[in-house]
């Protein structure tokens, strides 16, 4: 019995020290062998994956140095972030119409220019790091073709605005995400400015403003309701939009009854047809019996490297303009001469005269 319990317990024993020493071995291996699973942690690895506005994860390289724009306020913004020469593709409407934005980035005439949606084949031969699409829809068609691309739209407000910003200095890089940070307290900066001097305006003293956004074609009909960047300064600038819950978005048609209806007290002419729009309301009997018309009251909005009053980073000018023309009176300390030339100095290396001045307030499309 004695010699058999021995004999067992010598065993165990052996069995116990050959699995110690198995354990040993095993936690050796494992500091010097990597865990494959977070090899994908990696941050020596070439490629990120990015977020959209759409919410698709997107796998991109970590610095993007080649960059296609299906949307021309993509393409300005890119330029505002300060890496205009890494773009290599955009809207030919871009070349053909924005002089403020080419002036500030002349490559973009010598890039590819895109009359409609690219095909996937034209995309290719871009070798683009990345393309930006304002359309959920086309940057799913090219991902699904093997393009890398981003949905860099969600709604069109200025929340919405300064999340596209954000986003978009996250996209390009370090420098362009500094100055992306740096514009949204500018604008916030200006945001609290405007609310805080027109804070005493009571609700039936605010004005009725119609804005006709010329946008397609030179119809004075086409406008922007509720749910629109237009809707979202206008409440920061403290009046009331006068097709507000008849029309909702962006450059969509309304009656002439609707305006004649509001009687504005302000009419605002904006977008790329506003001098043929302003013509066609003076020319026009149906709009001589309004309130804005007979007093004067009329305003050509300004235009930059973007119009103003859309979708871009001039909107942070736009709401100091807008609200000093409306409210001379509670804006008295903003020196907009300054503000727009300290601006277009900083952001653009644009250095503007007196003349040029003149003609961007006006709404001149090119210096």
């Amino acid at each position: 019995m004695r010699k058999f319990f021995n004999s067992r317990t010598a065993s165990l024993i052996a069995v116990i020290m050959i699995l110690v020493l198995a354990v040993s071995l095993t936690g050796c291996n494992s500091q010097n062998v990597p865990d494959e699973s977070s090899a994908d942690l990696n941050t020596d690895s070439a490629t990120r994956i990015f977020v959209d506005l759409a919410g698709a994860e997107v796998e991109l390289p970590k610095e993007i140095n080649n960059v296609v724009h299906l949307w021309p306020a993509s393409t300005a913004l890119q330029v505002f972030l300060g890496s205009g020469e890494k773009i290599t593709g955009t809207l030919a409407a871009v070349q053909k119409g924005w002089g403020w934005l080419t002036a500030a980035s002349p490559n973009l005439m010598d890039v590819q220019g895109f009359t409609s949606t690219p095909t996937v084949e034209e995309l290719v031969a871009l070798d683009p790091d990345v393309v930006i699409t304002p359309k959920k829809e086309d940057a799913e068609y090219f991902r699904a073709n093997g393009i890398p691309a981003v949905c860099m739209l969600a709604k069109e407000d200025i929340d919405s605005l300064k999340e596209m910003i954000v986003k978009m200095g996250e996209l390009l890089g370090e420098k362009e995400a500094a100055r992306a940070n740096e514009y949204i307290e500018y604008l916030d900066g200006n945001i609290a400015k405007v609310k805080d001097a027109l804070k005493d305006i009571k609700d039936e003293d605010k004005p009725v403003i119609y804005y006709n956004s010329a946008q397609k074609g030179d119809s004075p009909l086409l406008t922007c309701g509720d749910d629109s960047i237009v809707a979202t300064w206008m409440d920061i600038c403290n009046v009331k939009n006068a097709v507000s819950g008849t029309i909702t978005g962006m450059d969509k048609e309304v009656a002439m009854e609707v305006i004649a209806a509001a009687n504005p007290d302000y009419i605002l002419v904006g977008g790329t047809s506003q001098d043929k729009a302003w013509e066609a309301i003076l020319a026009d009997q149906a709009w001589q019996g309004l309130t804005a018309v007979q007093k004067g009251k009329m305003l050509k909005n300004p235009q930059g490297v973007m119009k103003w009053e859309k979708f871009g980073v001039e909107i942070a000018l736009q709401i100091l303009w807008f609200s000093k023309e409306i409210y001379p009176d509670k804006m008295q300390d903003v020196d907009l001469k300054a503000e727009v030339q300290d601006f277009y100095q900083k952001y653009y290396n644009f250095k503007l005269t007196d003349e040029l001045y003149a003609d961007l307030i006006s709404g001149k499309g090119r210096p």
